[in-house]
C-alpha cells in the first residue's frame, strides 16, 4: 500500500503543476498533466479495488 501513497503524492505533485501551468497561461501544458493525474489516479482505484476483492476473508 505504500506505493500506492507514493503515486497518490506524484499525483498531488502534477495537480500543483498543472495549476501553475494554468495560471502562467499555458493551458494545453496542463490539460497533458491533468490526463496523467487522472490516469495515475484511476489505476490507484482498479489497484485498491483488486487488493479489496482478493482478501480471504472476502472470499466464498
Amino acid at each position: 500500500m505504500s506505493g500506492l501513497r507514493t503515486v497518490h503524492a506524484i499525483a498531488v505533485i502534477f495537480s500543483g503543476l498543472a495549476l501553475a501551468l494554468v495560471l502562467f497561461g499555458s493551458i494545453r501544458p496542463a490539460i497533458v498533466v491533468l490526463a496523467i493525474v487522472i490516469i495515475l489516479l484511476t489505476w490507484c482505484l482498479e489497484a485498491l479495488r483488486v487488493a479489496i476483492q482478493t482478501r480471504p476473508e472476502n472470499r466464498p
